[in-house]
């Protein structure tokens, strides 16, 4: 892999500074009461501003002045990370070439990296000094851990932890374990409550039958995000791959253990930190409104509307990870149509690897499993 690093990305087109138009009513209004915005930054290249960069290519927004802020020339697809860890995919089927992807789109791809950004002036600071306004800004950098928060929820992490978000650094890493995997049986804990924790484990189960692999599943709830019937199936699936589940809090990292909140330790050469919901530290100075959120003990979180935008600057989109409507909403803004702008709501339908070509299928509470949801999930890229 070429390009990667392991913060978030950025770089934009200067320009004089104009104002901002006015979008912090959430009621619908005329397009007459608003003017269409022109310079649109795009930080990062997480999956919802992959999503946009494609519908680009068919429909470019004529007017925009549109410049992507990253300094990766590769981008690693998180759908496909569980598959890649099993080994049933090579690095180069899960890579998306940025300069391919901006062919025919009118977007500038700037190099230079984010910093800061100041929501109150419109403007994002660069690696270099270099200040860049805008007139809307979207963030979708994906998951990039706020490091030192977790290191003060859970001491020895840093040290002892393999952090999976940021995803280029990771995968870079994991060949390396999969080396010491073969020399010797190796304990494995995915740390983590997110569903992408349960798909990281039985991937580890896929590459290395004889390790001992466990989930840990804390400092959640552990049925916070998905049904009661997906977490028995879920449970399972887990208990057939012999994947233990550990419904306990983390209370630190040392070398060979992972000690848990009741004092017991559990053996472990490699944790692996799928930390997805911690926010990085740079987005607790903004200016943006957010929450501290006492349930993880990780770091504040942004407060978002129902189209995704800063509750206290509507100019500022941020998505974490996907979105479905993110494209259509940087349309509706852009083209100062307010009225366009659509809800963010839950998938109906969801797919999680579940090892050996197999999946889950997950539709309006209802599940499925087996190779045709695997066979779904790789056709619809899920």
């Amino acid at each position: 892999m070429t390009g990667t690093t392991t913060e978030p990305d950025p770089a934009g087109s200067s320009g004089a500074s104009t104002a901002v138009p006015e979008l912090r009513e959430l009621a619908p209004a005329t397009s007459a009461s608003y003017r269409r915005p022109t310079r649109l930054l795009l930080w990062g290249t997480g999956p919802a501003h992959l999503r946009f960069l494609k519908s680009l290519q068919k429909r470019p927004i004529a007017h925009a002045e549109i410049t992507l802020l990253t300094q990766h020339v590769q981008v690693f697809s998180p759908r496909m990370l569980a598959r890649f860890m099993a080994n049933e995919v090579d690095v180069s089927q899960c890579l998306t070439d940025i300069a391919q992807l901006l062919q025919g789109t009118g977007v500038r791809w700037s190099g230079r990296q984010g910093r800061a950004m100041d929501a109150d002036s419109h403007t994002v600071l660069l690696d270099d000094r270099q200040v860049l306004d805008y007139d809307v800004l979207s963030i979708n950098i994906g998951a990039q851990p706020h490091r030192e928060a977790v290191e003060r929820a859970m001491p020895g992490a840093r040290e002892h932890g393999l952090f999976v978000p940021p995803i280029e650094g990771f995968v870079q890493m994991w060949p390396k374990v999969c080396e010491m995997g073969r020399s010797r049986a190796l304990r494995i804990a995915v740390v983590g409550h997110c569903l992408a924790g349960f798909e990281l484990a039985l991937a580890v189960r896929q590459r290395m039958p004889t390790a001992a692999v466990t989930w840990v599943p804390a400092p959640q709830d552990p049925q916070h995000d998905y049904s009661d019937p997906l977490h028995q199936r879920m449970l399972a699936t887990l208990r057939n791959q012999r994947v233990t589940v550990l419904y306990e809090s983390v209370a630190a990292f040392e070398r060979d253990d992972v000690v848990l909140a009741s004092g017991a330790r559990l053996a472990c050469d490699v944790p692996l930190l799928v930390l997805s919901q911690s926010t990085p530290a740079w987005l607790q100075d903004t200016g943006l409104a957010d929450c501290a959120d006492s349930s993880l003990a990780l770091s504040q979180h942004l407060l978002i509307d129902p189209h995704q935008r800063s509750t206290s600057h509507p100019e500022v989109f941020f998505v974490q990870e996907d979105s479905l409507v993110l494209p259509a909403n940087l349309r509706a803004v852009m083209n100062a149509e307010p009225e366009q702008l659509r809800v963010a709501k839950p998938p109906q339908t969801q797919f999680l690897y579940a090892g050996a070509d197999h999946a889950l299928a997950v539709w309006r509470g209802h599940c499925a499993q087996g190779r045709l949801a695997g066979w779904l999930k790789q056709i619809f890229k899920a």
